[in-house]
């Protein structure tokens, strides 16, 4: 489908720097010590200023009516999971907290702790995107992890609440294993897990977004609504990594075509999967045997 003149330019072209100077005034205030506040409520500060900004201008400046949210969709589908993973995102933390208490020393260690902050949090974000993107690709590879993570490729719409959709296999991967091997294992500091943190959410949560918000040259650099939308496309194997375009670029799964958008959203074959509506099956469904596992999309 063809992407048609903006109907907001000032949205189109606005929405992303602003959020993004917001973000980097703030994590300056909050770096330098200029807050009253912990890291940690600055960094749940701006993912809930973040995702409230995203939810008004995918409203006001939507991208697809057929991809917005809807009451069914949000409270049918979506709240159970948003709460799940809530649930699963303190349990990962505490776990990684205490695993790092037990092994790792404070302040950073070893020769990423010695390097300037904002290099540091170029290493991690690397680091993490590559381990995400080497387990994201599997998940749409193997059939047996395909059963866990298709739940997030389920919905037909794309919009700023339903990121968190995702089986808890999928969570635990994300915040506690990789997180617990990058954030902690990494000997980065905790000034510049924070900022990795901080760039990794800003992204995930611009990249579900049913706007037209456009950001140029950027895509190459880092995945948002423009290059994360064709992830989401029935029958689409590209754009696997969450922050950086770097590593879809570097294996060739890097997709970016401004001037069009995925005809269709979600499973190649929706009758192959459970309705995600039907949570406790959905959660069931790695787990049980089959005669035959349905095949991923990537397959």
């Amino acid at each position: 489908m063809e992407l048609k003149t903006p109907a907001r330019p000032g949205l189109t072209y606005g929405t992303y720097p602003l959020l993004a100077t917001v973000t980097a005034v703030v994590v300056w205030a909050a770096v330098t010590h200029r807050l009253a506040i912990s890291q940690d409520a600055v960094l749940a500060l701006l993912t809930i200023g973040t995702v409230a900004a995203a939810f008004t201008v995918e409203r006001v400046n939507p991208l697809l009516d057929r991809w917005r949210m809807t009451r069914d969709s949000l409270v049918g589908r979506d709240l159970p999971f948003i709460g799940l993973a809530f649930a699963i995102e303190q349990v990962a933390t505490m776990g990684v907290s205490l695993v790092a208490a037990r092994f790792v020393p404070d302040g950073g260690f070893g020769p990423v702790a010695r390097l300037p902050l904002l290099v540091q949090a170029l290493v991690v974000l690397l680091a993490l995107d590559l381990l995400w993107y080497g387990y994201h690709r599997a998940a749409h590879t193997l059939p047996r992890l395909w059963r866990a993570h298709g739940v997030h490729h389920a919905p037909s719409q794309l919009y700023v609440l339903m990121h968190p959709v995702f089986h808890p296999i999928d969570l635990l991967v994300s915040r506690f294993v990789i997180s617990l091997l990058v954030f902690r294992f990494s000997g980065a500091s905790p000034d510049a897990a924070f900022l990795a943190l901080v760039v990794l959410n800003l992204q995930q949560t611009i990249s579900h977004v049913n706007s037209d918000i456009r950001t140029g040259p950027l895509n190459y650099l880092l995945i948002g609504a423009e290059t994360h939308r064709w992830h989401h496309g029935a029958g689409e194997r590209v754009n696997y990594s969450s922050v950086l375009a770097v590593w879809d670029i570097v294996f060739r799964t890097f997709v970016y075509e401004p001037d069009r958008v995925p005809e269709r959203l979600g499973l190649d074959d929706p009758a192959a999967y459970p309705d995600p509506r039907r949570f406790h099956a959905t959660l069931a469904w790695p787990f049980r045997r089959a005669r035959t596992m349905n095949p991923s999309p990537a397959e």
